[in-house]
């Protein structure tokens, strides 16, 4: 008899959100060069509003860690 998959993960709980949050903030830094930028990062499809205050959560947490590092300020 055959096994039936497993639900995959959560996208976000799968390490996607940090990776998107870094990359997208690193980027960021050409401001230092009068470039404006307004960088966005967009939430997994979560089913509860815990799962959504993780990733913001998360989002927010590797910004400040990339703004820390870089020296910059996003907005």
């Amino acid at each position: 008899m055959p096994r039936l998959p497993r639900l995959p993960p959560r996208l976000g709980l799968s390490g996607i959100s940090e990776m998107q949050a870094r990359a997208v903030s690193s980027r960021a830094e050409v401001q230092k060069q009068g470039i404006k930028v307004k960088p966005e990062i967009m939430i997994p499809l979560v089913g509860f509003k815990k799962e959504l205050d993780l990733q913001v959560e998360l989002v927010n947490r590797v910004a400040q860690e990339v703004m820390a590092a870089k020296k910059i300020k996003l907005t």
